[in-house]
């Protein structure tokens, strides 16, 4: 049929030259930029695999230099220790040449000379050598951390903590073999502080630690043949606390038996397991008794059942009532209970008189806080130690207040180890995880990492403290103050050549600080090995994933281009036939004629 008001022809024209007109503007973007993928409507899929690796080649290349830098900066400061060793090596040659006893004062006097020089040398390299505005040498710059991955974690840290400097070097302080004590099994019950010595030579070993809870006495250190160490009083560590779960404690002397006093009965006392009999003496801790449940409300006697051990308690709450501690024969320990009777939940405690002869008992009760401290050592010694080594395990130094129960060595917010680093000189300084000093006070919060690192002391033994402060809602640590370790041989700064002795001395000094510089050196040098193979490793990885990336996104030319060439022959085509689409109205009008 025959028509002018409908031009289906040229409608049809026009739709394909549009999709022609579409092809070849898509074919020109594609060969003009290079890429397949120019928005999320070319391949939506696509552009998220190739983002994602584009972040990937990003973070990869960018680690490579993170690495190339960590590379400089331990050339830096291998330079350095080359040339205070170099210093050292020297110092080491007059100090031998000096110990010849043909020589006169007035010659060591002179070799002295050079040997304050090269000190001095030393000490410059120390404090000027530099990287970035940053010291390598002096122990400021801590710990280094490189990101060398894309991703998070992927970090090599570069220890530059030891200070070189000739106040530094030379000291035997780790690894000397002086043992300044062994901590074992030391338990703590509710600690309220306490002291223990460290002596420089005879090696205490820590038998037990008995402590009540909420008591402002010390606690006292025993050795293995029960000689007290030394005791302090010191604030309570986790101050009062109320509630059901607590610990019984019984303690006894040797004078027979004598009155209670008590104060503030509670609903219900849960004691810890394990039952310990041990023989009656002055201090003593009879034993963690199991099973006994003290029910305020019936006044039941609960029988402990262990042989030789206490085996019942009767508790009446009327106010004027006692109670009985009995062995399995029924003879009575001690009577006269007398207090008041108080709301559930509220501290219960029994504490001995002190007048009259007799056996004395102790019964503490506590929860909303820790029932118990577990410090058990890996059996090293203080001192004797070489670097990194662990003096000890702290186990369950953390703890839950919530259950009383002890947070396990190891787990999180636990303080599972000492270290001691080697190299500087006279006592052992405790810090927390950001470097800072503890001191005899609670320092750090949950999960503080304690690191023994050693000082410039110059006395011969000391001690570390533990103390506390009132309860928070973040579980409480011990703090430690410091050890001090014998301070022979000196430090290359004091290195006096002028007489035979001193030159002797010298010589083994700077014999300490070879090995400390050697021992900076190989750590540098691994590092360095490593930052290297990282670089290269990261290369490749970076080329495969771009050569991965390409194969999404990069445009195939030979392709575009066969698409272009169709695109404008069909766009030339197109715009042809719609011309002529357009006049076949035209001839309608021959039927008019």
């Amino acid at each position: 049929m025959l028509g002018i008001n409908s031009n289906i022809n040229s409608l049809v024209a026009q739709q394909n030259l549009a999709g022609s007109q579409s092809a070849l503007s898509q074919a020109i973007t594609r060969l003009s930029s290079g890429k397949r993928i120019n928005s999320a409507a070319d391949d939506a899929a696509g552009l998220a695999i190739s983002t994602g690796m584009q972040s990937q080649i990003n973070g990869l290349n960018q680690g490579v230099s993170n690495a190339n830098d960590g590379v400089s900066m331990i050339q830096t400061a291998s330079s350095g220790l080359a040339q205070i060793t170099s210093s050292l090596q020297r110092i080491r040659q007059l100090a031998v040449q000096a110990s010849n006893g043909g020589l006169t004062a007035d010659n060591q006097a002179a070799l002295q000379q050079e040997v304050s020089q090269q000190i001095a040398e030393v000490n410059r390299i120390a404090s000027q050598t530099t990287y970035n505005g940053k010291n390598v040498l002096d122990g400021s710059a801590g710990n280094v951390s490189f990101q060398v991955g894309a991703n998070v974690g992927q970090t090599i840290n570069l220890n530059l903590t030891q200070n070189v400097s000739s106040t530094a070097l030379g000291k035997g302080l780790v690894g000397a073999g002086t043992s300044l004590g062994t901590i074992a099994n030391v338990n703590v019950d509710s600690a309220t502080g306490g002291t223990y010595n460290a002596q420089t030579s005879t090696g205490y070993q820590v038998t037990s630690i008995n402590v009540l809870s909420d008591g402002k006495g010390g606690f006292t250190y025993t050795d293995q043949n029960n000689q007290a160490l030394t005791s302090t009083a010191t604030k309570a560590l986790f101050g009062n606390s109320t509630g059901v779960g607590g610990s019984l404690n019984i303690t006894t002397n040797a004078s027979g038996t004598s009155a209670l006093d008590v104060t503030n009965q509670v609903s219900a006392i849960s004691s810890a397991n394990n039952v310990t009999n041990y023989p009656v003496g002055t201090g003593t801790t009879i034993g963690t008794i199991t099973g006994i449940s003290i029910d305020a409300k019936t006044g039941a006697d609960v029988a402990a059942g262990t042989a030789g051990a206490i085996t019942s308690i009767t508790v009446k709450t009327d106010g004027s009532g006692g109670f009985t501690f009995a062995d399995q024969s029924g003879n009575a320990l001690a009577s006269g209970l007398v207090g008041n009777t108080t709301t559930a939940g509220s501290l219960f405690t029994i504490t001995a008189g002190t007048g009259g002869a007799g056996n004395k008992l102790a019964l503490t009760s506590s929860t909303a806080q820790a029932t118990a401290i577990s410090l058990a050592s890996s059996g090293a010694t203080f001192g004797s130690i070489s670097a990194g080594s662990t003096i000890g395990t702290l186990t369950g130094l953390s703890l839950d207040p919530n259950s009383g129960a002890a947070v396990a060595a190891g787990s999180a917010g636990a303080i599972t180890s000492i270290t001691v680093q080697e190299g500087t000189a006279g006592h052992l300084n405790f810090l927390d995880q950001n470097g800072n000093a503890i001191s005899s006070s609670l320092v750090g919060a949950a999960g503080s990492l304690i690191t023994v690192t050693a000082g410039d002391g110059s006395t011969t033994n000391d001690s570390f403290v533990f103390a506390g402060t009132a309860p928070t809602s973040s579980p409480a640590l011990a703090a430690f103050a410091q050890i001090d370790s014998n301070n022979n041989p000196g430090t290359v700064a004091n290195i006096n050549i002028s007489t035979t002795t001193g030159a002797n001395s010298a010589i083994e000094s700077i014999d300490n600080a070879l090995n400390t510089v050697n021992n900076i050196q190989a750590t540098l040098g691994a590092a360095q090995n490593r930052f290297t193979a990282i670089s290269t490793t990261q290369q490749a990885e970076s080329t495969d994933l771009s050569q991965a990336q390409s194969n999404i996104t990069d445009a195939n030319f030979a392709q575009e281009t066969a698409n272009l060439s169709k695109a404008q022959v069909l766009q030339q085509a197109g715009i042809s036939v719609l011309a002529q689409a357009n006049s076949l109205p035209q001839q309608v009008l021959k039927l008019l004629q």
